[in-house]
């Protein structure tokens, strides 16, 4: 039973948890040439310097975050290779079609399998994607973390499997 004075201790670890999912991702930064209401005149920033900054792409020993959208087309597009790093039991109550179970739990022991399919996967030009329970499960971030540092382009689903079951998408 939960007393009401437990309230705001659980809230406050549902925070704590779910900026722990932000570790090790690599954040989208604004393009400074895109219309944002602003004139170069009214904008300091883009009055001092007319051309804009070249953008760097994420370094590949970090994970970048994938909208729910995007991985969608992808997925019915057959053109992604997607990771479930969820433990068995909670994958069998649903998850992803087409995706693969690697429970973070089985890291060590699945990599020489799922590195060689990741390689291939990229080698075809298709993204990599790892997706956990929710926002509040760092467990796709970790595992796709320790993937981009050792020089795999990897990206987390924004959410995880609770936005895909949310958004009323297809399950398996």
């Amino acid at each position: 039973m939960i007393h009401l004075r437990s309230i705001p201790i659980l809230l406050l670890n549902a925070a704590a948890l779910t900026a722990c999912s932000d570790i090790g991702m690599e954040r989208e930064t604004p393009n400074p040439s895109s219309t944002s209401g602003l004139s170069r005149k009214n904008n300091p920033t883009q009055a001092a310097n007319p051309t804009p900054a070249p953008q760097t792409p994420p370094t590949p020993r970090s994970a970048t975050r994938m909208p729910l959208g995007t991985l969608f087309h992808l997925q019915q597009s057959g053109n992604v290779l997607i990771y479930d790093v969820r433990p068995s039991f909670t994958r069998s109550l649903g998850s992803i079609p087409e995706s693969i179970s690697w429970p973070k739990s089985a890291y060590e022991a699945q990599l020489p399998t799922r590195e060689a399919e990741i390689q291939a996967a990229t080698a075809a030009g298709k993204p990599v994607v790892f997706y956990c329970s929710d926002l509040a499960c760092p467990d796709a971030t970790i595992v796709a973390t320790r993937l981009a540092k050792r020089g795999h382009p990897v990206s987390v689903l924004q959410g995880g499997f609770d936005a895909w079951k949310t958004g009323t998408l297809p399950t398996q």
